[in-house]
């Protein structure tokens, strides 16, 4: 049984540490996360929400029953018990059904902010999610962007993820200043003691972070991936679920939102493409070089996905100072014939491709001629690969 103890508060410089001793088959681990020190006093130390969020799926994986010295939201005790994690369990058949077992059940609201926030990665779908709520007033208005290290910057933590979490969070910073928001910059050990894939559970590790804050956010937007036709319980990523496994993240205090999820990837893109403020600060790249000249490689599958989109939307040159258009031109023939040769298609490459088709500026023929170039290159591959197994040969 993993046993999770009431957290403590530890401040130390200008920031505040909130800190829960858990015992994982019998091994002892401090689980903490570090914040601001101004937000001290919307941090929940009576219920233990947060600390049960962000290791239910590894008591999950290791079929093992949680045991709380302490309270629990009764609504997120409600809906763990009776749909998540039936649910969790059915898209993922090596997760076992587990019981939660709590000293007590808190039905108290906690929210005394009475504001809105969201994730901010200076991507699309945050981008999108922050430009979509811009006229929104009252408990759905976004005060504060967060930014959190629980493993977006390397699945099991360390000091490099560390490295690329502050490096990536200076850009975020720029950008909230620049539309006169505030940033809750949080970080923790998470992924070094859940060890885990971040895309197997990044939506319960977020809303992990979001938990410890129900006294600011009565209101919380996660982007989706998605848009609402698209769902599927899926182990090996959290995305095409979030629909259904944030409603039932939701306690008395807070409300989590999967957002945007009426809009497609394209839509999105559009959507944000209207805004001077994204020109200067959109960041989609997968790599995570520091030394690169722009802040998108412009050459991986999500910065060549993006500067599609936005060329087909006529908006690309408003972006020359994050991508480097030269190599995005000198790639982007082939890449469009990669999408239509690849067989396994993501859900953003088919919409991409009947966006593409649909387009007056679509050119047919560059377009078959680079799929037979990339039907040929595959073919190529697969020879070296079997000539490398049958006779050693490189």
């Amino acid at each position: 049984m993993i046993q999770v103890e009431l957290p403590s508060l530890r401040e130390e410089k200008n920031c505040v540490f909130i800190t829960s001793e858990i015992i994982v088959s019998g091994s002892p681990f401090s689980l903490w996360y570090k914040f601001p020190l101004k937000l001290k006093n919307f941090l929940v130390t009576e219920n233990l929400d947060a600390f049960l969020v962000a290791i239910l799926t590894l008591g999950l994986k290791k079929g093992e029953d949680i045991y709380l010295k302490g309270a629990l939201s009764a609504r997120l005790n409600y809906s763990l018990n009776h749909y998540l994690i039936p649910a969790l369990c059915l898209a993922n058949p090596n997760f076992s059904k587990i019981r939660i077992f709590t000293e007590d059940l808190n039905e108290e609201d906690l929210n005394v902010g009475n504001i809105a926030g969201t994730g901010l990665s200076c991507g699309i779908d945050s981008f999108a999610t922050y430009f979509d709520h811009i006229n929104e007033k009252g408990a759905y208005k976004i005060e504060y962007f967060t930014f959190f290290n629980v493993g977006s910057h390397g699945d099991f933590g360390g000091e490099n993820s560390r490295k690329l979490f502050h490096r990536r969070l200076k850009s975020v910073k720029e950008f909230s200043e620049k539309v006169g928001k505030e940033i809750i910059d949080v970080d923790s050990n998470l992924s070094e003691i859940l060890k885990m894939n971040f895309q197997e559970a990044h939506s319960f590790r977020n809303i992990s972070c979001a938990l410890h804050l129900q006294k600011l956010f009565k209101n919380y937007y996660y982007a989706s991936a998605y848009r609402l036709d698209h769902f599927r319980l899926n182990f090996a990523d959290t995305s095409d679920s979030d629909l259904l496994y944030l409603s039932f993240l939701s306690t008395e205090s807070t409300n989590f939102y999967s957002s945007v999820s009426q809009y497609s990837r394209v839509e999105r893109t559009k959507l944000i493409s209207q805004y001077t403020e994204t020109y200067n600060y959109l960041n989609v790249c997968t790599e995570p070089n520091e030394n690169k000249t722009f802040i998108n490689c412009s050459r991986c599958y999500k910065c060549l996905r993006t500067q599609l989109t936005l060329d087909l939307l006529g908006k690309l040159d408003f972006y020359s100072n994050v991508f480097n258009l030269r190599e995005y031109q000198k790639a982007k023939n082939s890449y469009i014939g990669d999408i239509l040769e690849k067989n396994s298609k993501s859900p953003l490459d088919i919409e991409l491709i009947e966006y593409l088709k649909n387009t007056k500026s679509f050119n047919a023929f560059s377009v078959v001629l680079y799929t037979c170039k990339a039907f040929i290159n595959l073919r190529k591959k697969a020879l070296r690969k079997f000539l490398k197994v049958k006779f050693g040969r490189k």
